[in-house]
């Protein structure tokens, strides 16, 4: 295995991959797998793409002998010039959900994530709040006290309050984003979905984020881009490797109680669906029980919040003078 240099090139694209093998994809797969050859990236992520063979033809187009994937949640890691010691995955449902690898060269680590978060608002935005608390909790016990680069889609816009709560509950800092100024742009219709996310550090990466494969032209004779979604791209100094995650992130306890806000929001307006729902015969029953299953789901999640909120809580007391 060669020595990876200091540097780190790191990409992350929503592949929009089929399951099924369809007319337009294999243009699409072509445009991908050029764009992936002249970037020669150390670490990729990919989220939906949920098909063996395509992982495999990507991996080759990019040269990253080093693959995990999970076509269950339809996310992949691959690498280049470093050597996958142990991976982990977040299963969320509906298909959401987070891949880690722990990537070594035998002398130095780090974390890789890819990851995939409900799109959407209402009840979505509702089980978003839940789905980043739990990333964020999976983060924090994955790479205590080790560099991560979590790729991916948070499934929320870099405006959104939901992408600003994740960083705070880890502290995390988002390479788009430079002295308050966006940077990278759109990656989905009109908005920036995607992420590349370290640990915070006061100083700035050497080189900005920055969008690729940013070109959504239809292929000949076909109405449907040939890409679906742009990716980002950043260059990672060797700083990365000295970086680490904070053990108790100073926004992280005002984070908390924003979820927990949310979560009880989202437990009351099921509670109010239920109601409705009972005067629906036979319809009505199913969404009941629906409802119920949505209801005991945000109970366990509460108390989750509420035991990260304790701990949290006592480990500030025993910080103080």
């Amino acid at each position: 295995m060669k020595t990876p240099a200091l540097a780190l090139v790191v990409l992350t694209l929503n592949v929009s991959g089929p399951r099924r093998v369809h007319q337009g994809w294999p243009t699409r797969r072509e445009a991908i797998e050029a764009a992936l050859k002249a970037e020669a990236a150390d670490v990729i992520a990919f989220q939906e793409v949920w098909r063996e063979a395509d992982v495999t033809a990507l991996a080759a187009a990019a040269g990253t002998p080093g693959v995990v994937a999970d076509p269950d949640l339809g996310l992949a890691l691959l690498l280049r010039g470093w050597r996958a010691d142990a991976h982990a995955r977040l299963d969320l449902g509906g298909g959401y959900g987070a891949l880690r690898v722990q990537a070594t060269d035998g002398r130095r680590g780090f974390d890789a994530y890819s990851v995939r978060l409900e799109p959407g608002e209402g009840a979505a935005a509702a089980r978003r709040a839940g789905q980043l608390f739990e990333l964020a909790e999976f983060v924090r016990a994955q790479s205590a006290g080790r560099p991560f680069v979590l790729l991916g889609g948070l499934g929320a816009s870099a405006d959104d309050k939901d992408a600003a709560l994740f960083l705070d509950l880890v502290e995390g800092r988002d390479l788009c984003v430079a002295h308050g100024d966006e940077i990278c742009g759109r990656t989905s219709s009109d908005r920036r979905e995607d992420f590349i996310v370290t640990p915070y550090s006061a100083r700035a990466p050497r080189e900005n984020a920055r969008t690729f494969l940013n070109q959504p032209l239809a292929a000949e004779d076909e109405e449907e881009p040939v890409t679906m979604r742009f990716g980002l791209r950043a260059r990672l100094d060797k700083g990365f490797f000295a970086l680490r995650p904070a053990a108790e992130p100073p926004g992280r306890a005002e984070a908390l109680a924003a979820v927990a806000a949310a979560v009880e929001r989202a437990r009351a307006d099921n509670a109010a669906d239920a109601a409705r729902a009972g005067w629906i015969p036979f319809l009505g029953t199913r969404d009941i029980l629906r409802a119920q299953d949505e209801d005991r789901r945000l109970a366990f999640l509460e108390e989750e919040i509420r035991s990260a909120q304790s701990r949290a809580a006592a480990t500030a007391a025993r910080s103080t003078p």
